[in-house]
């Protein structure tokens, strides 16, 4: 009998990209907020591309695979990202590809994750705390409250993993996965958001997908001048809320007695229980001290916390 906690998801709705060539290393070094480095140890990092006045365009998993970094970030802005990096590639030897029809990417989540996942490659110790690769499969291990799991496989391989999965996995939807991805913090940037909020402010720099020690990037100056002189004043905090309305991407938060907006949402899930889980940033000071809602619905009811993430988002 199948533990119905035990679920895979089809995460089609994601991209991947993968940058090649001689210059792919050095190329998105220059271009993103983390420190490609930190691969050597956590096998992979959630960062961000940002503007040149600090905004976050997108955020992104990534990691290599051979001689390639590959990216995963939202399928709605694969195009505009493509376009986008492209123009900074000049004389380069960089190739960035869509490969999303060569590879599929599964969602894995439950306590028996790890078991499933030796009978479709034996050992997955790995090289990292966080990734497990072969030939035709990467693992990228993530963090929170549930054991999960995003595996890339090349598509040739995929009815023989699906065999495996089906055999102790029940299929889970897309709003399960990203209610998971909200309650550990994982924030996704999509069109309604992009270009929003600063990366601090999506608390990147506690994933250890900003480096302040690396070479400039778009938006390094305005990203470091806002950490040393100490003006953060907004935070992605998780949130808990009730009634019918689900928030969407970009919808405001108010406090409820004043109506002074406060706050903007990043996504949004119901949970099984009741309610909803939401990620926001809001004004630091106003997060713990009043309660909040969505803007202009009074019968709306938000509570925010901090998150925690591992020290370093090792599992």
């Amino acid at each position: 009998m199948i533990n119905p906690t035990n679920q895979y998801f089809d995460l089609s709705h994601f991209a991947l990209l993968e940058i090649s060539g001689r210059n792919a290393y050095e190329f998105l070094q220059n271009q993103i907020t983390g420190d490609l480095k930190g691969l050597n140890s956590s096998g992979w990092l959630f960062s961000a591309w940002c503007e040149p006045n600090g905004r976050v365009i997108c955020t992104f998993i990534v990691f290599a695979e051979r001689e390639s970094l590959m990216l995963i970030l939202p399928s709605m802005l694969k195009i505009k990202i493509i376009n986008l990096l492209s123009r900074f590639i000049l004389r380069s030897q960089v190739i960035i590809k869509d490969v999303s029809d060569d590879y599929a990417l599964f969602g894995l989540a439950g306590s028996d994750m790890n078991k499933l996942l030796q009978t479709i490659n034996g050992d997955i110790s790995g090289n990292t705390s966080r990734l497990f690769q072969t030939e035709n499969l990467s693992i990228l291990r993530l963090w929170g409250e549930t054991p999960r799991s995003i595996l890339i496989s090349r598509m040739d391989k995929v009815p023989a993993i699906l065999d495996r999965i089906l055999m102790a996995f029940t299929e889970g939807d897309r709003s399960g996965w990203s209610l998971s991805d909200i309650q550990a913090g994982i924030p996704w940037i999509i069109e309604t958001t992009s270009g929003a909020f600063l990366p601090q402010m999506l608390n990147i720099d506690q994933m250890q997908g900003l480096s302040y020690q690396k070479g400039c990037y778009p938006g390094q100056e305005v990203i470091a001048r806002l950490r040393y002189r100490g003006q953060l004043k907004r935070r992605m905090y998780l949130g808990t809320g009730n009634g019918e309305v689900i928030p969407g991407a970009g919808d405001r938060l108010e406090r409820t007695d004043t109506g002074t907006l406060v706050g903007d949402v990043i996504d949004a899930e119901r949970h099984p229980e009741g309610g909803y889980k939401l990620l926001a940033v809001a004004e630091k000071n106003e997060a713990d001290v009043a309660p909040l809602r969505l803007h202009g619905i009074k019968q709306s009811l938000i509570k925010l916390q901090s998150i925690s993430y591992p020290a370093d988002n090792s599992l």
